[in-house]
């Protein structure tokens, strides 16, 4: 495979089971040198997809004030639907609306124990009557992606010339205390020469471990950056998820791994909906002690591309502060410092130090945001 590349490569699934030396061998080309790919003929069923896509726009379609009652500002483990710039997102908001979601969960917190216990638990949903079907297919498909995100994860260890399961330290064996975290999104149309930014969501990695994503509509606005700094499309492929890998695997693999920058354009025309699931870290994990031995093979073929984009091979990789830090801290800050609505109904004692100045203006007008 070219270090360079100008489409994502496509791994299919049932090749696993057909030669699995050939499987590892295209899975660990496209993870280490493009952190994207396509993966065919997986295990989810294909009328359960069909059910995610068809409810997906019914969910955004409903009324405002159906919408408004599971807004996230309801939820102390951030679950709940997000309208139009309803994250503080440093004053750039995104265009799209979303739907945040997990498997149900217990809420572990007690009084006194650290904040961040507060993160896991059963997610807000809008009533049966309104939209049939709606929760019980996406936990129906959740339960499926966090299976199969197993199985995945156990396939990347074994490309990387680990132990199949060794990847799976990262995360917590007793599944009840993970929560993996889902979102259903649209992103409503950009039409040239309107004043729309014209970006359903900026240049960004993500920060988990790996990413599933479903492509629900037709849009050709996904695009991922190759080593030229070039913006590759990623359009939808029926019977495919697209899987990237986040900072925290990046991190947890020394570089070996890298996680790819990536955007969505607004569509010109239509809106494009799509559902992500996200696996993440165990609460317990610090990224910077996190080490595998990897065989010489997989650090030659990080070597070679390092050469191509232009990094040094030789220099070890550099960890930050919060590196160190524990995992569901991290997180219990990222979703702060995004929804202080959240923090300030849940989490009042952190709010001040989040928020010296009160509510950023963007949540304060009435008429944007009556759900408080």
């Amino acid at each position: 495979m070219s270090l360079e590349y100008t489409e994502i490569p496509v791994v299919d699934w049932t090749l696993a089971q057909r030669d699995k030396p050939l499987f590892l061998t295209e899975l660990r080309n496209a993870m280490i040198n493009v952190g994207f790919l396509y993966l065919s003929n997986h295990p989810i069923p294909m009328d359960l997809v069909d059910k995610v896509i068809d409810l997906t726009p019914k969910f955004f379609e409903l009324p405002q004030e159906v919408k408004n009652s599971i807004d996230m500002s309801k939820s102390p483990h951030f679950h709940g639907y997000l309208r139009v710039g309803g994250e503080a997102n440093d004053g750039h908001p995104d265009t799209r609306e979303q739907f945040n979601f997990g498997g149900d969960r217990t809420c572990r917190y007690e009084e006194g124990e650290p904040e961040y216990l507060k993160l896991h638990g059963s997610a807000l949903w809008p009533e049966d009557a309104v939209i049939p079907g709606f929760r019980h297919t996406m936990l129906d498909y959740y339960q499926r992606l966090e299976d199969m995100s197993w199985e995945f994860t156990a396939y990347v260890s074994e490309a990387l010339g680990l132990q199949p399961h060794e990847l799976w330290s990262l995360f917590d064996p007793d599944r009840s205390k993970l929560q993996p975290r889902c979102k259903a999104l649209r992103y409503p149309a950009c039409p040239p020469g309107s004043s729309g930014s014209g970006l359903g969501i900026t240049p960004h990695c993500d920060t988990g471990v790996l990413s599933y994503l479903l492509q629900a509509s037709d849009q050709h606005v996904l695009q991922v950056q190759n080593h030229s700094g070039n913006w590759v499309s990623v359009p939808p492929s029926k019977g495919t998820f697209v899987i990237n890998l986040g900072r925290a695997l990046e991190k947890a693999t020394r570089g070996v791994l890298p996680a790819t920058m990536h955007q969505v354009i607004s569509p010109p025309v239509g809106a494009r909906y799509s559902i992500a699931f996200f696996s993440s870290l165990a609460m317990h994990i610090r990224i910077a002690e996190v080490k595998f031995d990897f065989p010489q093979e997989v650090w030659d073929m990080k070597k070679a591309r390092d050469k191509r984009t232009g990094k040094d091979s030789e220099k070890e990789f550099e960890f930050t502060p919060k590196d160190y830090e524990l995992a569901a801290e991290l997180e219990l800050d990222k979703k702060i410092k995004f929804h202080p609505l959240a923090t300030m109904r849940y989490y009042p004692n952190l709010f001040d130090k989040y928020f010296p100045n009160g509510l950023p203006r963007l949540f304060t007008c009435p008429l944007i945001y009556c759900t408080y």
